[in-house]
């Protein structure tokens, strides 16, 4: 329940389906409606969902016939390892990765995984557990029948958010969502922890961001002219090429 490394030595259980979850039908349905609410940030092609949790979305992309969920277990279209996905490098144009991170031995390799299959400009929608909600403490409760989402580790969104961009991710949108404590194994609707997490977003359950895979620019050649740079007919000596900057040393 506390907050750990990132890199585990033991594997760790990761839920089935939505239902193995505490609250699992209202936080699929919290993470549905804020995937449909950001879909102006996908791009048009290939949707690829993973983790068991994927298949739980397919509402959110029923017609779109480039839609494919990936996992190591549950009802899902394509059996993989997600550190070791069965897809071609930068062949997917959207990744959902719901609640992937708390359940991974090894959360940096995975997100390593998804930055290879992702396509330049590649759009990444992950959710994870926010381990300063009361949320997470909530699982001491002895009256819960569900071990998820408490049997995992926790990373802070601050913490998610630093290494997107270590790996070359451009953060497009971030919130917390799923206002409630999870304090009941299923959701009994509003109450007074409703309440709470809605006056402070900082003690929700989840968090929700939207990433996007940055295209580096490659260099141009040192013998590419560039004389539409030429400050009054001359070239500067920042933008004379290799070729032009010999020639005027030895005159």
């Amino acid at each position: 329940m506390l907050i750990k490394p990132a890199y585990s030595k033991i594997d760790l259980a990761a839920p089935e389906d939505w239902q193995q979850m505490a609250c699992g039908q209202y936080m699929v349905e919290q993470t549905a409606e804020l995937i449909r609410s950001h879909q102006r940030r996908l791009k048009p092609g290939k949707t690829v969902a993973i983790s068991s949790l994927g298949p739980g979305l397919n509402e959110c992309f029923r017609g779109n016939a480039d839609w494919l969920t990936l996992g190591a277990a549950g009802k899902v279209a394509v059996r993989s390892e997600l550190t070791d996905m069965a897809l071609k490098e930068d062949s997917v144009d959207n990744l959902i990765a719901p609640f992937v991170l708390e359940f991974c031995r090894n959360p940096h390799k995975l997100l390593r995984e998804v930055t290879r299959v992702l396509d330049e400009d590649g759009v990444l929608v992950l959710t994870g557990f926010n381990p300063y909600s009361p949320a997470v403490a909530s699982g001491v409760f002895v009256r819960h029948k569900k071990s998820f989402p408490w049997c995992g580790r926790y990373f802070t969104l601050i913490r998610v958010k630093d290494w997107l961009e270590v790996l070359g991710f451009e953060v497009l949108e971030s919130e917390f969502y799923v206002s409630h404590f999870l304090h009941h194994s299923e959701h009994r609707g509003s109450d007074w922890s409703t309440k709470l997490s809605e006056a402070i977003p900082g003690m929700r359950a989840a968090y929700f961001i939207v990433a996007r895979k940055q295209t580096l620019i490659t260099r141009l050649k040192p013998s590419v002219q560039r004389k539409h740079l030429a400050v009054n007919g001359r070239q500067t000596a920042a933008v004379m090429t290799t070729k032009q900057f010999s020639k005027s040393k030895r005159n």
